[in-house]
């Protein structure tokens, strides 16, 4: 890509991020959000404190698209209502 890539928001299994992760950091890439809807999502604990060790900031959790300026009313409902079940993080 030209440019290279700064940042990555992850669309896979937990089982996959991992790998991700691992290949992010080769390639320099420092700010990772793991996507996460209502479910499970792409989260994996364990790659995010694999990234965090590694120098890369991590947002395990939400959507991208929660937050202004991109938000729509339905991701700012989604924002609100998973804050309280904590899959939206209070704190990168």
């Amino acid at each position: 890509m030209p440019g290279g890539v700064e940042a990555v928001v992850v669309g896979t299994r937990p089982e996959r991020v991992q790998a991700t992760m691992e290949e992010c950091s080769a390639l320099g890439i420092t700010q990772v959000w793991m996507h996460r809807g209502p479910g499970g999502g792409s989260v994996s604990p364990e790659a995010a404190e694999w990234g965090r060790s590694h120098g890369i900031t991590v947002i395990a959790g939400g959507c991208p698209l929660m937050f202004a300026p991109t938000s729509d009313g339905g991701h700012t409902v989604m924002r609100w209502l998973f804050s309280l079940n904590g899959n939206v993080p209070r704190q990168v």
